[in-house]
């Protein structure tokens, strides 16, 4: 399993990943740059040497747990939002289809809430993937870190402090990210609410539904996950 282990670290560019592709089935654009991204880890694969000669059960146990979150990580950022479907999601009205504007004014509506919908999971899925891989990385660098006197202070003064700080920096992206699709998501759930104003007569439409949903979607995707 260590081998395993040198062997994949050795064979990527320095614990760098390539940004995850969008989804097919989706809107297209808004591309996350995976936590590892632009670190620069040389002095710390002296811990994969440590590793292969001990015999220390924690750290084997991290390392294994490691190789496996890390494994999944591609598969894991390019499947969010593949299994997104809008059918939970508000539909136009059957009485629109013979109303030019009624069927404009719900169509572009509804589109935009799909999009900020799906978005805004996509972000949250792919920080969720790339959090819990740092944190694997971190108690893997943890356990192997005490081995050794020398790689274990470069990995508490160099290695963990990097992935920290790129960890940091991916939540606080995510936050701000978040921060536009809840606005605009708040837009949508608003402009829905006047065409049901004007089509269908239901004048707080956004008062007694859209105010809901939209705060249930904050309280769900306004805070990074951990």
């Amino acid at each position: 399993m260590t081998r395993m282990l040198r062997i994949l670290l050795s064979c990527l560019p320095l614990l760098c990943l390539p940004a995850p592709a969008p989804a097919q089935d989706g809107p297209t654009g808004g591309d996350w740059t995976s936590f590892s991204d632009g670190l620069d880890l040389d002095r710390n694969l002296d811990l994969i040497d440590v590793i292969v000669d001990s015999d220390a059960i924690d750290v084997t146990r991290d390392a294994d747990a490691f190789l496996r979150d890390w494994e999944a990580l591609d598969s894991e950022e390019a499947a969010c939002g593949s299994a997104y479907t809008d059918a939970s999601g508000p539909t136009v009205p059957s009485r629109c289809a013979e109303g030019e504007d009624c069927l404009r004014c719900y169509e572009d509506a509804v589109a935009k809430i799909n999009f900020n919908r799906y978005y805004i999971e996509r972000a949250r899925c792919i920080t969720a993937a790339n959090v819990r891989m740092a944190n694997s990385a971190m108690a893997f660098g943890d356990s192997s870190s005490g081995i050794h006197a020398v790689t274990g202070l470069a990995w508490q003064l160099e290695g963990k402090p990097q992935i920290q700080e790129a960890v940091n920096k991916l939540k606080k992206t995510y936050t701000d990210k978040a921060a536009i699709y809840l606005r605009n998501l708040e837009g949508a759930l608003q402009e829905l609410g006047r065409c049901e104003a004007e089509h269908y007569g239901e004048q707080d439409w956004y008062q007694r539904y859209g105010w809901i949903y939209h705060n249930f979607m904050k309280a769900k995707y306004q805070s990074a996950p951990e």
